[in-house]
Formats: structure tokens, sequence, C-alpha cells
């Protein structure tokens, strides 16, 4: 039997799923496949990611990447709390630990607050140690955005929302060749 889709997405990674489940969001009416040719999803990239959730710091200021970023990131917690998966906005401190990375630590500072970074603040060396007592440095930069989580496990959240808007997720599917062709 020959299916038909209106979009074929080869990939069940976190972005092929990611665009895939957006989609399918408003009931466009749109048949759409994702193709991966392993038995699972998130196998390459998106399972051996650090985890991290990115706070916008070190994009251009008011960049697109700066903006997604800070959203992305909302929108993930967001989708972490409603599915359940295990998230921790636990933050982070970026250490300068010699005096020539202060310019440097200044600049992730102001990008971070141009591109609306929640919570960011310079610390003291003492502040610093009062965070983070395992930490040594001159000055430190504060993030408290940042978080972590399980990519996989977002990845396969997302692979149940989109398979429950009707999305067709087919797994073992080896795309061998593609071709362009006509109608």
């Amino acid at each position: 039997m020959h299916n038909c889709h209106d979009v074929v997405i080869v990939g069940a990674g976190i972005v092929g799923l990611a665009t895939a489940m957006k989609l399918t969001e408003h009931g466009a009416g749109l048949k759409v496949a994702v193709l991966d040719k392993e038995s699972q999803e998130a196998r390459h990239q998106t399972g051996h990611n650090s985890g991290v959730i990115h706070s916008g710091i070190y994009y251009r200021a008011g960049s697109l990447k700066a903006r997604t970023c800070l959203s992305g990131a909302r929108q993930l917690v967001r989708f972490c709390r409603e599915h359940d998966i295990p998230f921790e906005v636990c933050g982070k401190v970026v250490v300068a630990t010699e005096t020539e990375q202060l310019p440097r630590l200044q600049e992730l500072f102001r990008r971070g607050q141009a591109n609306g970074v929640p919570g960011l603040r310079m610390l003291t060396r003492r502040e610093l140690q009062e965070l983070e007592p395992h930490a040594t440095g001159l000055q430190a930069l504060h993030v408290p955005s940042t978080g972590i989580t399980d990519y996989a496990r977002v990845a396969q959240g997302y692979a149940r929302v989109f398979q429950n808007r009707g999305g067709q997720l087919l797994l073992n599917h080896k795309v061998l060749d593609i071709q362009a062709g006509g109608e």
C-alpha cells in the first residue's frame, strides 16, 4: 500500500520531531510523517548532547539566535512541565579566573542584559564563593535561567504529541534515495 504525505521529515531527533509537532499543532490537515532508520527516537545527536537549556548570553544582542534561544527555553520548560519530563532550572556561573578574561565576562553580561536574559548579575569573588563554594575566580556572571533536561525524553514527548495529532512516526525506515518528481 502506498502512503501519501504532504510533508515527510527525515530524522526523529529533536529538530525533526519539534518541526513535525509544530506542523500538526493547529489541525492544519497536513499528513506528516517522520522517518528514521533507528528503532527509537533521539538515537544520535539529540540523545548524546549535554542536556543544557541555554540562556542566550552568548548570542549577538538582538539577533534572531538570541530571540529564538530565549523563546525556545521558555517553551521547552513549559513543555517539560506539561508532559512530566524531568528538568531543572539550576543556573550556572561563568567564571573569570584571569584578568584578561574580565572584558569577555563583561561582554557576556552586556549581551545577556540586551537580550533580556532574566536575573543576570555579576558576582564578586566573595559572592561567587558563597554561591558556589567549589569555584574560584576573580569575578563571575551568575545566569540563573540556565537549566538542564534529558533531550531524548523531550524528543519522545514530542513524538507522542505528534502521533496523538495524527502524525506518523516510522522508525526502522532507512531512506535510500530521494528523487525529485511531479504529481
